[in-house]
């Protein structure tokens, strides 16, 4: 019988800012030994988060690297996330409150130190902030309504969390 831990193969994890998708993804890639593929990295021009790269090229690079054998992706990107799913063998989506991801953005903070321009990653931040907070009103495939559209019409092996001890017995079944 093939346990959970070996199941685990390609693995998208969805959810708001602040949910812990980055945090949860690099546990999991202790735990299985997979690497962990953040799309702001991909969506993002290198040196912040102020300049989009061209949407077809983020795409192209989603797709091939979902063809790897083991992986974990991770982000707010549902549109990024969909493209991975065709690929993927589990989607975890971490549907946790407003007030539990505003204060880890807060504890987090705006990451100016490792921007080329400090004053614009505040900036930015406080602007993450704003988003982040409509996430339940908005409907886009970056908000609640697309994440939870995307994790109903998944047809794979899925997890919903709305806690963090959710996804810490997730991590000790293994």
């Amino acid at each position: 019988m093939t346990s959970l831990k070996e199941k685990l193969q390609r693995i998208v994890i969805i959810g708001n800012s602040g949910s812990g998708k980055s945090h949860f993804a690099r546990q999991l890639s202790v735990a299985l030994d997979a690497p962990v593929i953040h799309f702001d990295e991909h969506f993002w021009e290198p040196g912040g988060f102020n300049k989009k790269r061209p949407p077809d090229v983020v795409h192209a690079e989603i797709k091939q690297l979902s063809m790897g054998d083991k992986w974990i992706m991770e982000g707010v990107f549902g549109d990024l996330a969909s493209s991975a799913l065709e690929n993927a063998t589990h989607l975890i989506f971490l549907n946790k409150t407003w007030d539990e991801c505003k204060s880890a953005l807060n504890a987090r903070g705006s990451n100016s130190n490792k921007q080329l321009d400090p004053v614009a990653a505040e900036n930015s931040f406080r602007e993450l902030l704003s988003w982040a907070e409509s996430y339940v009103i908005r409907e886009n495939s970056r908000s609640l309504y697309g994440h939870s559209k995307i994790f109903s019409s998944f047809h794979g092996n899925k997890h919903e969390f709305r806690d963090r001890q959710g996804t810490e017995k997730f991590l000790l079944d293994l």
